[in-house]
């Protein structure tokens, strides 16, 4: 039976376009953990959307022992700390691994044939087929290019 590995931001939260808006503004480019570190990651999250009734589509792949693991990248403690309150709070219990940038999702989470990644990000769904896995990539507007999609997490259930 698959099992899925959902990423967090951009696929649970509509956090990643939030957080590249961030990153584009920030004019400090000579002390970027410095940056990261100052941003007050509560407020952040606060200011993001669900996507589509993602934390319910969780908890139900969850409770259908569907759902493997949250994986998701983090820019701080504080940031994990965050994703791991909100996460607990909307009843998700699974694992959750934190991945620190440009680090490869396959590298630190290598998955076997039945683990399906969940990633708004084609790099991370390329490289964990490459791993031997499975991947789709999400994308709330539909099809994509030549890579398998998927628009909301209802899909998976």
């Amino acid at each position: 039976m698959e099992k899925y590995l959902v990423d967090f931001d951009g696929v649970v939260l509509d956090s990643q376009a939030k957080f590249d808006e961030v990153m584009m503004g920030n004019t400090n480019f000579h002390d970027w953990n410095k940056y990261l570190n100052s941003i007050n990651w509560r407020e952040f999250y606060e200011s993001c959307n669900e996507i589509d009734d993602a934390f319910n589509s969780l908890y139900k792949l969850q409770i259908n022992n569907r759902l493997k693991a949250i994986i998701t990248a983090i820019h701080s403690f504080e940031e994990g700390h965050e994703k791991t309150l909100i996460l607990r709070k909307n009843k998700i219990t699974v694992p959750i691994i934190f991945v620190l940038p440009n680090q490869e999702k396959s590298i630190i989470y290598p998955p076997c044939k039945e683990d399906v990644l969940i990633d708004d990000k084609e790099k991370n769904c390329i490289n964990f087929e490459k791993a031997g896995g499975k991947a789709l990539l999400f994308r709330p507007k539909g099809y994509y290019g030549s890579k398998k999609t998927v628009k909301s997490l209802k899909e998976l259930l």
